[in-house]
């Protein structure tokens, strides 16, 4: 007959054992509670604002990358453009900024654009710097194009002359006005409402230049017969899908490049969860992965350039803090 204490050292190891398992369980349970703390996101449909009329660049891009950032999130809704334009693009960008930080509402913008708002005055209140920027759709960097009824064949021929550019909105002025001072030149400006009447004015010698991206301006020299001339690419380095034109370093000019061009970036309110950032980076990494959507890039004649993370938001932080060095022309604008 078994005694107490031999049933105790017989019991011992399996009860030790019990113990261990129970152990693992309690630490599993708490692994489990850990993920069960990741965000059930996204929650409702996107709504994704265009702070510009329907038909522009900023509606065609987002357009062209709504579908393919509702087919990787990580849940199935729908990704809504919606356009939003008036005020320079400020209405639309507000509406964005106002929005609770949930990732539920984004935006588009570039943000040269909204930086003229901000060093103008018209966004007190708001901080550029702190909202969430996604990822990087575009990069197209702006293109002098003159008219060939000008006479300018290089900067050197404009350099000292009062020369009369189109604007065609804030943004395209400034550009225009930076490249302008860049080059000793006196800019006169007309307005213009787009490219297509900027560029006929053009075409006829009732301006001298403007100056838009790469992508509309080669729309516009194609579309004019020899009566648009190209002259400079405003970046270091050239386009290759227009190599012949030269960059703004082949010519030896310095002007500031962190404000000129046009980028498309994906943008949410500030105070957007670590958690739900990751996954909206994850989801455009995907997007920016597909080859479906670069083509769809393509064929809208916005060449794909993407960008997110750390490299994302260092560039933004310098073309926000370039546009403060121009505080007087910002201030001459629409005067």
């Amino acid at each position: 007959m078994l005694r107490l204490a031999d049933l105790r050292k017989l019991f011992a190891p399996a009860l030790i054992l019990a113990m261990l398992v129970l152990a693992g369980g309690c630490g599993g349970g708490g692994d489990a509670k850990q993920q069960s703390k990741a965000p059930d996101w996204p929650a409702q449909d996107i709504t994704l604002i265009v702070p510009y009329a329907a038909g522009g660049g900023y509606d065609v891009v987002a357009r062209s990358t709504a579908p393919y950032i509702q087919k990787h999130l990580p849940k199935k809704v729908n990704v809504v453009v919606k356009n939003v334009p008036g005020a320079g693009g400020k209405i639309g960008l507000m509406e964005m900024v106002r929005a609770k930080p949930d990732g539920h509402t984004i935006a588009v913008i570039d943000p040269a654009d909204v930086a003229i708002l901000q060093v103008g005055g018209q966004l007190e209140g708001v901080d550029l710097k702190k909202l969430t920027w996604l990822g990087r759709l575009d990069k197209l960097p702006d293109l002098l194009t003159v008219s060939a009824k000008s006479g300018f064949k290089t900067p050197a021929d404009m350099k000292g002359k009062t020369v009369r550019f189109a604007s065609i909105g804030s943004g395209v002025a400034f550009r225009s006005a930076v490249i302008a001072k860049g080059l000793g030149v006196e800019p006169k400006f007309i307005s213009y409402d787009g490219t297509s009447p900027a560029s006929i004015a053009a075409a006829q010698g009732d301006i001298d230049a403007f100056v838009v991206n790469w992508s509309s301006a080669m729309r516009a020299v194609n579309a004019n017969e020899g009566k648009l001339v190209p002259m400079f690419v405003a970046a270091s380095e050239r386009v290759p899908q227009i190599k012949d034109v030269p960059s703004m370093k082949d010519l030896g000019l310095n002007l500031e490049e962190s404000v000129l061009g046009y980028s498309h970036i994906l943008t949410a309110p500030a105070g957007v969860s670590p958690e739900i950032k990751k996954i909206w980076e994850e989801t455009m990494n995907k997007v920016f992965n597909d080859q479906e959507w670069k083509d769809q890039m393509d064929k809208a004649k916005y060449p794909p350039a993407p960008l997110s993370g750390d490299k994302l938001n260092a560039e933004v932080m310098k073309t926000l803090e370039g546009a403060e060095k121009f505080k007087d022309i910002i201030a001459t604008l629409g005067k």
